[in-house]
């Protein structure tokens, strides 16, 4: 028997109907996401609360209006049109971009749009659903720019950052290790083993049981070697990181390259070494110099007691000979000690260092040759230029010595360089605009590192007994300190050395002032024509008119005419021109009284002591002779 349906009236219906719509609303609107419904036109039809609260506007400021007129053509055509476009075609789509926000400004959304369709297939509408996401792209990008920090942070601190496991296999390592080491293949370090770092093994293994028991420690300073086998002096500090079991999960080490740290320091101690020694030299010095005046004097006194044909004569002028080689070495001593201070002039480095290089070509033999590259133009400093003769001649000599067994290259060189730029080398916070860097370089025997630390001390030389007094490098190291500069050596046993000279440029010097009247008529007959040419320079800087003779006629005529007599005569021993008999007989001819200053090596002739005993000399210096010395005598002389 068929019953009949009870189908609900109209009314009932449309109640059920309208039940059902304010149940779809309600969810709609009260969704914790925004919710629009968009047609083919691409014109909002509805809505949701939360859309509206999320973009601070009203439902009816929205519903109607297109999708450009509410996000800007810009955003519609470029974001929008193609994503909605696909959906019509019936994908569902997903993406995140950002959009200005008329009440918001820029913020960041995930929109899914997803297809509506009739009963006949037909997609007429779609819905979408979007997702505010600004705080979690905004942390995302905070996440991002701190990985970034991170890295610039690893990749430029000058500390190496290395990670490997247990057993020493490398995992990471930035670009300071690499550097420290010496790496040039980023990717085959992942290939290596801490261990092969190491120049005992076996103690990477006692740093790693150390770590398992403190998790993190300070090993200090531990000596590696790079790839191709150099020692590198490193501190050296380790984390060990465990997971939840306990078992070490990898090892975190920070390695500083501490060479330099170490070169400071003996650098350091070298300084403080060197200036206790020149403090206690200085004071050696000053009182044998008195010592040796007490022997000069009475020695002096007693060989004009006696005829010049005496036995005992010739002993005491012996004994004078050693005094002066006395006075020239603790001279050199008082030097390295700074305590004799120097007359600064302009110098030309240039014409000094091609003087002092003119100076020994005649003694070099024919196993050793010379290179140099000496620039033209005039690189002035601020120097005594015969102490500066003195520094370059030791250390050319010293290098010429160190390849006279089997030869070798000697070259020479002198730049410009700019202070900021040898900062580091220097190792110095403050340093000079402009330097002139003079580089002594030979092919000899080298030094090793022991022999360096010492080489600027005073008496200390590798030479046979005998064959120096090893006080030049100390000399030189006096001289150049005096001058605010630096003395840097770098050596390779049976390889060679390079010493480095580093003075600096001034841009404005003192000038002598000479006061009107005052300024006399200097003879200077001069010798060897390197020295000489150094000594010409230091004399111009007196302020007095210089002269010169070539020959003994030209020196009888000016010694004979009242108006070309000079005010004093600086007489070099080792003149070609005018030998000392000739020198001594214009002189007693003439019967001149002119005040005379002579200039002699350490060990004087027989021709040289009758000269200096002779009564014409009023004051005798010994080579090499500093502008302050020249100076002191012409003022003395012409009292």
């Amino acid at each position: 028997m068929n019953k009949e349906l009870n189908i609900p009236g109209d009314k009932s219906y449309l109640r059920l109907l309208e039940r059902d719509k304010d149940f779809s609303d309600h969810i709609f609107n009260n969704s914790r996401s925004m919710i629009s419904i968009i047609n083919r036109n691409y014109i909002y039809e509805k809505v949701n609360s939360t859309f509206c609260n999320a973009h601070q506007l009203t439902a009816d400021s929205v519903v109607g209006k297109s999708l450009e007129d509410v996000w800007g053509n810009e955003t519609f055509q470029n974001i929008i049109k193609s994503n909605i476009d696909l959906c019509f075609s019936g994908k569902t789509v997903r993406y995140e971009a950002a959009f200005y926000a008329t009440n918001l400004g820029k913020r960041y959304f995930e929109v899914v749009f997803r297809p509506i369709s009739v009963e006949s297939g037909e997609i007429t509408h779609l819905i979408a659903e979007t997702f505010d996401i600004d705080e979690l792209v905004s942390s995302k990008q905070a996440v991002i720019e701190k990985e970034e920090e991170f890295r610039k942070f690893e990749t430029n601190l000058p500390v190496g950052f290395l990670r490997c496991n247990a057993d020493g296999k490398i995992l990471h390592a930035n670009q300071a290790f690499l550097t420290i080491m010496g790496c040039h293949n980023k990717t085959a370090i992942k290939k290596m083993n801490l261990k092969s770092f190491y120049q005992n093994e076996e103690l990477f293994e006692i740093q790693r049981d150390q770590l398992l028991e403190s998790s993190k420690k300070s090993f200090g300073r531990v000596p590696l070697k790079n790839p191709e086998g150099n020692e590198i002096t490193c501190r050296i500090s380790g984390f060990l990181a465990v997971d939840d079991s306990g078992i070490p999960s990898f090892i975190d080490f920070a390695i500083e390259d501490a060479s330099h740290e170490m070169m400071l320091e003996r650098r350091l101690f070298q300084a403080q070494k060197l200036e206790t020694i020149g403090a206690l030299a200085g004071g050696i010095a000053h009182d044998f110099n008195n010592i040796l005046a007490t022997i000069s004097g009475y020695s002096e006194m007693l060989h004009e007691d006696l005829p010049l044909d005496s036995d005992i004569s010739d002993k005491i002028t012996k004994i004078q000979r050693a005094v002066l080689k006395g006075r020239s070495i603790t001279n050199q001593i008082l030097t390295f000690s700074r305590q004799v201070e120097q007359e600064k002039i302009e110098v030309s480095v240039s014409e000094v260092l091609r003087e002092t290089l003119g100076f020994i070509k005649s003694s070099v033999p024919h196993s050793i040759k010379i290179k140099s590259s000496i620039p033209k133009k005039n690189v002035i400093v601020f120097a005594d230029p015969t102490q500066l003769f003195r520094v370059f001649l030791n250390l050319m000599t010293n290098a010429l010595q160190s390849m006279e067994d089997e030869g070798g290259i000697f070259s020479v060189f002198l730049e410009v360089v700019k202070g900021k730029d040898i900062q580091h080398k220097l190792h110095k916070d403050i340093v000079a605009d402009e330097y002139v860097q003079l580089s002594f370089e030979d092919t000899g025997k080298g030094m090793e590192q022991s022999v360096i630390s010492r080489i600027f001390e005073p008496f200390y030389t590798t030479r046979e007994v005998g064959q120096g007094t090893g006080l030049g490098l100390s000399v030189v190291h006096g001289i150049v300190s005096e001058l605010e500069g630096e003395v840097l050596v770098s050596s390779k046993r049976e390889e060679g050395s390079v010493f480095y000279v580093l003075l600096p440029l001034s841009k404005e010097y003192p000038k002598v002032i000479v006061e009107k009247g005052k300024s006399k008529k200097i003879l200077f007959i001069a010798g060897n024509k390197y020295e000489s040419r150094i000594l010409s320079l230091a004399l111009k800087n007196t302020g007095n008119e210089l002269v010169y003779v070539s020959d003994q006629c030209n020196l009888l005529k000016v010694m004979s005419l009242i108006t070309e007599r000079p005010d004093l005569v600086i007489y070099m021993s080792d003149s070609v021109q005018i030998k000392a008999d000739d020198f001594v007989k214009v002189f007693r001819d003439q019967k001149s009284n002119i005040p005379c200053i002579l200039i002699t090596d350490n060990n004087r002739s027989q021709l040289e002591e009758k000269l200096l005993h002779s009564g014409i000399i009023k004051h005798h210096l010994i080579k090499p002779v500093s502008l302050k010395e020249i100076r002191n005598a012409i003022q003395a002389s012409l009292k």
